[in-house]
């Protein structure tokens, strides 16, 4: 089984790999259907954690925000319970 999360990342323009001024995208790893999940983009950064909050809960993976920078600024972990209940882990 492949681990999976969701990644909030500034949005990058075409083949430069430069942040894009404003923009974010949400991106999905670990998918067995193949490569990464093209990155959904969003205007802000609130816009996209707010998506990828709702994700990370329906499919109890973790979520993982980057700043500006690209580093890991906060990471937060969904897990299910026996019920198939989701909740925040630590």
């Amino acid at each position: 089984m492949t681990s999976r999360s969701i990644h909030v990342l500034p949005a990058t323009t075409g083949e430069s790999g430069y942040a894009s001024d404003g923009e974010w995208a949400l991106t999905i790893e670990g998918l067995e259907s193949g490569p990464d999940d093209a990155a959904l983009h969003f205007p802000t950064q609130e816009a996209a954690i707010a998506a990828g909050w709702m994700r990370a809960r329906e499919d109890g993976v973790s979520l993982c925000i980057h700043g500006r920078d690209g580093l890991v600024r906060e990471r937060k972990i969904y897990c299910r319970d026996g019920r198939g209940n989701s909740g925040l882990g630590r």
